[in-house]
């Protein structure tokens, strides 16, 4: 019934915008299922072409979201090109679902999503679906007397830890800076309730032993109170950054794997992607997939025990410049130039501190998952990436 009062769903309703609708659904769902999640965004963009083609709905509802789906369509159509010419069309279509179908949501999402006083909704629909997910797992492991940790997420709704701390981070990071800038302007329950969803989100990531998260977090912390630093709040800023590094040092000690191992178990993964990216530098090399590219060159290097682990790069920069070269790498990296080069006076700076603390997440994430490859990754990246630039384009509709 709340969602129900809300204007936004009003005016969605109002205009039949089913897409949208279906949009926030998948953003729902997408911590709860991951096949709930597909059906609902494969029905999502169904309806958009039904949308646009019989009810005249415009395609793109703002430049900055043509110039996304532009730069999708190229890297798609480069990587398409590409494996036809390396492999020929047959295995290429033999293997379109499992290396190429995932990447048309590059330039499929940003068709779904709308100017940004309505695409605010799909954050709270989102934490929503994370919110009970969360529960859904806290309640199940009670009931069946298991141990709240990592495994449990993966087992009760097949999301892994990092994917569910990247989940976690977003949150905090857009929680984080509305607290600290807005904390003058606040009722003391809006504080209590802000500092407890921070507090709980941070709890979380500690819980299931993310340790890159808790890097992000210290840096999200950095990034959104160093420009608010001041005489008058310094001290109180000092004891939560003293707090925080407190929390670091206790769960550095209760860590099962050390940092170093973590780091020097992926440093053998990218010396191996590096050595094939080395052989095929420009173009990339996609004439067997990247973990079967792996496993022979850890081969190659007496690495055994690496091969039946049958891993990927573990790191999304080296996954795309092993696969699709320098210049697949040159295509993606004009989605952060996209970003900066839609910015403008307009361009609040809770917005683009926000948007800041959204690619840190995102592209440290980057260095240690290969993010893009997986149902919970593409889908989160595609959506809110689109979801900052039309805030950061912040255009007259």
């Amino acid at each position: 019934m709340l969602l129900l009062k809300n204007n936004i769903f009003k005016t969605l309703i109002q205009e039949k915008d089913i897409s949208f609708l279906l949009l926030g659904l998948t953003l729902f769902l997408l911590p709860f299922s991951i096949n709930l999640s597909t059906f609902t965004l494969i029905l999502s963009l169904a309806f958009k072409f039904v949308q646009v083609f019989v009810f005249d709905f415009r395609v793109f509802r703002t430049k900055a979201l043509k110039a996304s789906a532009c730069i999708g369509f190229v890297f798609f159509a480069y990587m398409i090109l590409l494996s036809i010419l390396q492999t020929g069309l047959s295995h290429t279509i033999d293997m379109f679902g499992k290396q190429f179908q995932h990447w048309m949501l590059l330039f499929l999402v940003p068709m779904l999503l709308r100017e940004r006083n309505i695409n605010t909704i799909l954050i709270k629909v989102f934490f929503l679906g994370l919110c009970i997910s969360i529960c859904y797992v806290f309640a199940l492991s009670y009931i069946n007397g298991n141990t709240l940790d990592q495994d449990s997420f993966e087992s009760i709704i097949d999301i892994h830890h990092t994917y569910l701390s990247v989940f976690l981070l977003f949150i905090i990071n857009h929680v984080l800076i509305k607290l600290i800038k807005n904390q003058n302007n606040l009722s003391i329950p809006q504080v209590i309730v802000q500092v407890a969803i921070i507090s709980g989100a941070f709890w979380l990531i500690y819980l299931v032993d993310s340790k890159v998260s808790i890097i992000l977090f210290v840096v999200l912390f950095i990034i959104h109170v160093f420009p608010e630093l001041s005489k008058e709040n310094a001290v109180k800023y000092l004891l939560i950054f003293l707090t925080i590094l407190a929390a670091f040092y206790v769960f550095n000690h209760k860590l099962k794997t050390s940092y170093e191992t973590a780091l020097d178990f992926r440093l053998q993964i990218w010396d191996a992607s590096v050595e094939n990216i080395e052989s095929h530098p420009f173009f990339g090399n996609l004439h067997a997939s990247e973990k079967e590219l792996l496993n022979y060159q850890h081969y190659l290097n007496g690495k055994y025990y690496y091969l039946d682990r049958d891993l990927n790069s573990h790191n999304q920069y080296l996954s795309i410049l092993l696969k699709y070269g320098v210049f697949g790498f040159m295509i993606l990296s004009s989605y952060c130039v996209l970003l900066f080069k839609n910015t403008n006076p307009k361009t609040g700076k809770i917005v683009m501190r926000e948007t800041i603390g959204f690619l840190a997440i995102v592209l440290l994430v980057f260095y240690i998952e290969n993010v893009l490859d997986r149902h919970h990754g593409i889908v989160f990246f595609t959506v809110f990436y689109n979801y900052y630039l039309v805030a950061v384009e912040n255009a007259e509709i």
